[in-house]
């Protein structure tokens, strides 16, 4: 008996610097409008290829594979290099690129954050490739013009954050955050963040804690708050004692998600619109905690 569908998502939080128009639909609307696509790995490329803001936000990233027309072949007949001959007979149109793969995704602009399918109908959108696309895509020239430096994050798992802070025989905490929106972070900590990036014209905020001798570190009230900017806008790395082994762990090895299996005869775009907006209410609810 088949298996029921699955479905996973995950976030990205954009920031768009105060200095510009914080307009998310029309950055989103801009990036789908230059209709072009980043190389992720391999010879898989990512690109939007729908965005409509009439539509409740919802959009669609499509991933695709560039091949090498002029290069070799392989001819599974022979078992061996195409001849000039048969390659004659290959006429794929220069638009057309093959194995399709396309994704939901949804803006919700008052937070800047988007949510995206990345597993759906057993194809998967990896967050590595995703954060690719979206740091290439916003570095355009088209984009920087208009909106500045944009920044985007991968939301990572704010339980997984908390887990490396408890983590025991903890030796180093190295919190990395790149400019948030002051909206989201509690006064003390934009604070600490906006002055020491702003006012120096700095970009990354780096945060190190490093155990003496034999003692392992106990992060505080303000560490663990920290480490949740981080999960939205940067980087958390622990190191700890393991079976005896300094090991390093990283929070953006456990993106938030969201996921469910359904029936196949369910409305796959329902589900993803239910798992996106659950993924939002949790971002929310960290936000909350911040500023509570």
């Amino acid at each position: 008996m088949a298996r029921d569908p699955k479905l996973e998502v995950s976030a990205i939080n954009i920031r768009i610097p105060d200095t510009h128009n914080r307009d998310y639909r029309a950055l989103i609307e801009r990036l789908a409008g230059l209709r072009r696509g980043v190389r992720v790995y391999g010879d898989s490329y990512v690109a939007i290829k729908f965005f409509s803001s009439d539509q409740e936000d919802m959009g669609i990233i499509a991933k695709y594979t560039e091949i090498d027309i002029d290069g070799d072949w392989f001819d599974l007949e022979d078992f061996d290099t195409a001849t000039p001959e048969r390659l004659e007979e290959i006429s794929i149109p220069d638009a057309l690129r093959p194995n399709l793969a396309q994704f939901y995704f949804q803006l919700f602009p008052d937070d800047h954050i988007v949510a995206v399918s990345t597993y759906a109908e057993s194809k998967g959108l990896s967050t590595r490739s995703l954060l690719k696309y979206f740091r290439e895509a916003l570095s355009w020239r088209e984009i920087s013009e208009e909106f500045g430096r944009v920044e985007v994050d991968i939301v990572q798992n704010y339980h997984g954050v908390e887990e490396l802070l408890a983590l025991p025989y903890l030796k180093e905490v190295r919190i990395i955050i790149r400019r948030p929106n002051s909206d989201d972070v509690s006064g003390d900590l934009a604070a600490i963040i906006e002055e020491r990036l702003k006012e120096q014209n700095g970009d990354e905020y780096e945060e190190v804690l490093r155990s003496k001798d034999s003692g392992d570190l106990e992060p505080n009230e303000r560490t663990r708050k920290l480490g949740v900017v981080a999960a939205e806008n940067g980087e958390l790395r622990t190191k700890s004692i393991i079976n005896g082994i300094m090991t390093e762990r990283k929070a953006s090895d456990m993106p938030l998600t969201e996921g469910t299996r359904y029936k196949p005869e369910e409305p796959e775009m329902v589900i993803f619109q239910s798992l996106a907006e659950r993924i939002r209410e949790t971002i929310a609810r960290a936000r909350q905690a911040l500023n509570g």
